[in-house]
């Protein structure tokens, strides 16, 4: 009875091209390059798999009292690169964290914030070369007015789909800000940003 070759071209096996190998968590530098410009004290720091880049770590930042804004969020490849590098008002150390967990379904990454009264939440989306912009909307304010920054807003979940959605609450200042009513919107991912479901 004869056998069946599998052997391919040249008498070697077929095999399916492999993935580059992710940098270990070893590789990864233990605190923000001078290029991050995020300098301060590691609150926090997480490893999350970029779904183009691979291994990538994330790091949450203090800086001195003396320098503002008072926080920093900057990603770094395990070559060194920068990814992303994002200033945020804090109102502490406590008042920057990572979500738990971190990523979603999505692949996004998510920290929390809080500048002094409201809470808020950071979404990092990733690019094929990091991550988007989180949007300021002018360079001085480094709490609300983000395309990514959610003032005034808490996650929720990840639900059954894996995924979280953002609560965000809106006042009305009818007939005043002190006597306005308080609404609660709760936003969903549709690929490209959180919106309110249709």
């Amino acid at each position: 009875m004869a056998l069946l070759s599998t052997a391919g071209c040249g008498g070697g096996t077929s095999r399916p091209p492999q993935a580059a190998p992710s940098p270990s968590p070893a590789s990864l530098p233990s605190s923000p390059p001078a290029a991050a410009k995020c300098a301060g004290k590691v609150l926090d720091r997480r490893d999350i798999q970029h779904p183009d880049l691979g291994a990538v770590r994330v790091f949450l930042i203090r800086r001195p009292a003396s320098q503002e804004p008072t926080g920093c969020v900057t990603a770094v490849s395990g070559s060194g690169n920068v990814l992303t590098s994002t200033d945020v008002d804090i109102h502490d150390e406590k008042s920057l964290r990572f979500a738990d967990p971190a990523t979603d379904a999505t692949k996004n990454t998510f920290v929390t914030y809080n500048p002094g009264r409201y809470d808020g939440v950071l979404v990092f989306v990733p690019s094929t070369k990091g991550f988007e912009d989180i949007g300021w909307s002018t360079p001085e304010d480094h709490y609300s007015g983000g395309r990514f920054a959610y003032y005034n807003a808490k996650l929720a979940g990840p639900g059954a789909d894996g995924r979280y959605t953002i609560t965000r609450y809106e006042k009305s200042c009818d007939p005043n800000c002190a006597e306005g009513i308080t609404t609660e919107v709760t936003l969903h991912w549709n690929g490209h940003d959180y919106r309110p479901a249709e």
